[in-house]
Order: structure tokens, then sequence, then C-alpha cells
């Protein structure tokens, strides 16, 4: 479980990358929640690809259409979350990025954890100890 989860960890910074570069770049035409939505879209499709292949170890086609799906519903649940923290902290914490990033922070544990358990289940491999 640590490995997964320091795999995990290596994925979302790389992800995260991608989430904060594009809400700082699209929050200055954009607006904050709009530029976090599209900027966690565009994360979002990395790390689905990458937390298939590099956290989860899941190759092959298998389940590949069904972990789709649940990734999207949980990446549906990711972002109202996030941008509902984002909105509520906005007003108290200034720049809009160091609001963003304690937003995202409450939501690692959640999203690991709903990927590991419900997204990735069946195809992934096991893990030694």
């Amino acid at each position: 479980m640590i490995r997964t989860f320091s795999r995990y960890l290596g994925v979302q910074v790389v992800a995260y990358g991608i989430d904060m570069g594009g809400f700082l770049l699209l929050s200055i035409v954009l607006g904050p929640l709009t530029a976090n939505v599209l900027s966690k879209i565009a994360a979002g499709i990395f790390a689905f690809i990458a937390h298939r292949r590099i956290t989860f170890k899941v190759h092959g086609r298998g389940d590949g259409r069904k972990q789709l799906l649940k990734y999207a519903l949980l990446l549906g649940l990711n972002i109202p979350l996030s941008s509902g923290l984002l909105a509520l902290l906005l007003p108290w914490i200034a720049p809009a990025a160091l609001a963003k990033l304690a937003g995202d922070v409450a939501c690692v544990g959640l999203t690991f954890v709903l990927s590991r358990y419900v997204v990735f289940t069946h195809s992934r491999s096991v893990e030694s100890p």
C-alpha cells in the first residue's frame, strides 16, 4: 500500500503541474473557477492514463472502458468539490493559486482511496508486501 501511495503521489505531482500550470494561464483570461475546472479536466486525462499504467500497474485492455467511466465520475466528484473549496477559500487566502493549492491538498486522500478501491479494482496487479 505504501508503494502504491508513493507512485500515486509521484503521478499526482506531474498531474498537479498540469493542473496548476493550466490554472495560472487560464485564470488570467477566464477567472479562477472556470480555470480550475478546465485545468482539472486536462490533468485528469493525464492522471487516468498514468495511474492506470504506473500507479496501479494495469496493463492490457481489460477493464479500460469501465475504469475510464469510473475515473470520469471520480473527476466529476473532484471538480465540484475542489471548486467549492476554492470558492470558500478565495475570500480568505490570496493569491488564488494558494487558495487552489489548499483546496486541492484537502482532496488528495479522498481521491487516492476512491481510485484504489473503486476505479482500479479488478485488473490491478497484486502488490508484494
